[in-house]
This record gives structure tokens, sequence and C-alpha cells, in this order.
């Protein structure tokens, strides 16, 4: 039995799931043209500012961009898309079915489900009522728990602390991406962005597994940075009750977008160490480094910041591309499923969301033995 931590929550991962739509876009299917844009203003292109001037980058993100430097996909090989006639809850109930069973517990059992949906069903009501009706889950409250790319790590301490308080026993985790449906084709953006889903079941585990320190913090002054806004005449409207146009992945401030993604490092390395200092653990007895896949350079600028060699971690950016908060769980289930994990190892899991919010949690894996 492991000795119990200050801020242990034991409580955590019984199933992982994963849904990929069946479409495969490669890179063949985009034109020359977009590569020849004027994108200085993009939010994604960090390393000039919105008048197109040269931006002294952090070296970490600097040498992690140079790799990618001749290449105008960024990194993205493949990636999954969304039929036409699917909805994104249909991607969400599947890696939920998937992760159900992975865990070995019926529809019935759980108790709650939480969902992020960064492009749901509709505006209103969020797709976790939709999840629970397509799952069947008879018993299951269903609540929208949304921080964009950063929410899983606050949706495994929120389930896991219900689950210490006996509040629930089983909990059901969903995260998806549908990004094709909200993207200009014509700009670079769209080469990086995938569509797929994930799912986790929460539960009671054993003494010493489960959550051993986290950390998170939002700052809201870089809000407008990535939006989903109405477009009209080229321009993205603040107000989506009054503009009459396509929603699309876009800015209302460009230089906010840009400075949080300047800042990539820096927040990670806070976020990290917090983590870390509340586990009471340091970065040499990580096994894992799960980390967001928003563009190619992220992962590999991340990692080089916080001191964890490239064999620690999981790269999965060129097969499926930015899935969005479906990314992290993605590549945990990717790691679970190829032996990357053992009994008792210390994973490391960091995200940034739109909003803007930076989260970490060390992880104590628990690997279900004769399970996986």
């Amino acid at each position: 039995m492991r000795c119990p931590i200050r801020n242990q929550l034991n409580a955590g991962f019984l199933g992982l799931g994963s849904f990929l739509p069946p479409e495969v876009r490669t890179n063949a299917y985009w034109p020359n043209g977009f590569q020849q844009r004027d994108e200085r203003k993009a939010f994604i292109e960090i390393d000039r500012s919105t008048d197109g001037e040269s931006v002294a980058l952090d070296p970490d993100i600097a040498a992690a961009m140079a790799e990618l430097a001749n290449d105008p996909f960024r990194g993205a090989r493949t990636r999954h898309v969304i039929g036409d006639d699917a909805n994104p809850s249909d991607l969400e109930a599947e890696a939920a079915r998937v992760a159900m069973r992975d865990a070995g517990v019926l529809p019935s059992e759980i108790d709650l489900v939480m969902v992020v949906s960064l492009v749901p069903d509709q505006l209103h009501p969020s797709n976790a009522p939709a999840v629970q009706a397509k799952c069947e889950l008879t018993r299951a409250v269903a609540w929208n728990f949304d921080l964009g790319c950063a929410s899983v790590q606050p949706q495994l301490i929120a389930a896991s602390a219900l689950i210490n308080a006996k509040v629930y026993e089983k909990i059901l985790m969903v995260q998806s991406a549908a990004t094709s449906r909200v993207v200009d084709l014509t700009a670079p953006v769209s080469a990086v962005m995938g569509d797929g889903a994930t799912a986790a079941v929460i539960g009671a585990l054993p003494d010493g597994y489960g959550i051993l320190g986290h950390y998170s913090r939002t700052d809201g002054s870089l809000r407008d940075g990535v939006v989903y806004a109405q477009m009209v005449d080229g321009k993205p409207q603040r107000r989506w009750d009054r503009a009459i146009g396509p929603i699309r992945l876009t800015s209302l401030d460009p230089a906010s977008g840009k400075a949080a993604g300047a800042r990539a490092t820096e927040f990670c390395k806070e976020a990290c160490a917090g983590a870390l200092a509340d586990a009471g653990v340091s970065i040499d007895e990580i096994s894992l480094f799960v980390c967001n896949q928003s563009l190619g350079w992220f992962l590999e600028a991340c990692r080089r910041s916080i001191g964890v060699p490239r064999e620690k971690t999981i790269d999965t950016f060129a097969e499926v591309g930015n899935l969005g908060a479906a990314s992290l769980l993605f590549n945990l289930d990717r790691a679970s499923r190829t032996g990357r994990l053992k009994d008792g190892d210390l994973v490391l899991l960091y995200s940034p969301g739109a909003g803007f919010t930076r989260t970490a949690v060390v992880y104590r894996w628990w690997a279900r033995r004769g399970v996986r």
C-alpha cells in the first residue's frame, strides 16, 4: 500500500475511450493558394506582430518552430473529419461507450456525465443531455463543463473530489472537437485542425493512486485572443445574437492571441511547477509528460521548457492534428494502449485553453493489472 499524500484524491481513471470519425483528410486536400496568403495578423503566427514585424520568441519556442520552418502544414499529415450527416454528440457517445467498456462499467452505473464540446450540436442546450440520452445513462445527471482545450484536468479534479466526498460513485467525462465545421478552409489554421472525441470513466482507486497535485490559473484579459464568432464581410462580430454569418474559429484581438502563444512556455513552466510542488515530487520522477497539441511545435517547446526528454512524451499531432479538448486524453489513451505506462508511474498532464486558462495535474497511474 502506498502512503497517502497530503493532496491525494484516491479517484481517477477506470477506463479510457477515443473515437475518430472515419473520413481522413490528407495534406493533398489543400490547394497551394493558402500558403501564400498574408497571415501576419493571424493569432497562430506568433513570430510576427499584427504589423508584420518579427518578434523575438522564447528560445524553446523558436527552436521547436524551426523544426517546422519549411512545412506549410506545420507538422500535420492527416486529420479526421466529421461527416456531414453526423453530430458532434455522435462522436462523443461513441467515445463514451468505448470508455465504459474499457472500465467494465454499465451505463446504468454512471451517476454524472460532464461534457465539453468545442463545437456543440447547437448553441443551447449543451451536448451533455444528448450524450446522456444516446448512451442510455438512465441514472446520470448531465453537466456542461467547459474550459476549452484545458477542460480535462478541471473535469478530472472535480470528478475525483466528488467521488472522494461520496457525492457520486462513477462519473463519465467527455471531450470533443469538430473544428472542421468552423474553420476557413482557405486559411493555414485549417490544416492543423482535426475532429474526434475522447472519454474517461472516473471512480475510486486504491490508496496512493490518482491525483497527487494540481495547479490552474486563468488570465481573462487574454479571452479575446481565440474565439468562435460570426463573420460578416470578413470581420468577426462580438454579438452572436445580432450578426448573420458563418461561425468561424477566429480572433477578436489577434494581439492577445499572439501574446498567449508567445507565452506558451512561460505558462507551461508555471502550471507544471505548481502541480509538481503541490504533489511534492520533482520533474525527474515523471515517467510521461502528456500535453495538449494545439500546433506542431507546441509539445516540443513545452517539453524543452520543463526539461523533459523527448522519450518521455507522446506525439500524435502528425496523425490527428489539433483535437482541442480531446487532445490530452487521446494521447493518454494511446500511451496506455501501447504499453507506455506501467502501474505506479507518475504522469504530468498539461493543457492551456482559450479564455485563457493553463492547468496541470500530477497523477499516479493505476494499471489495473491483468486488464491493460
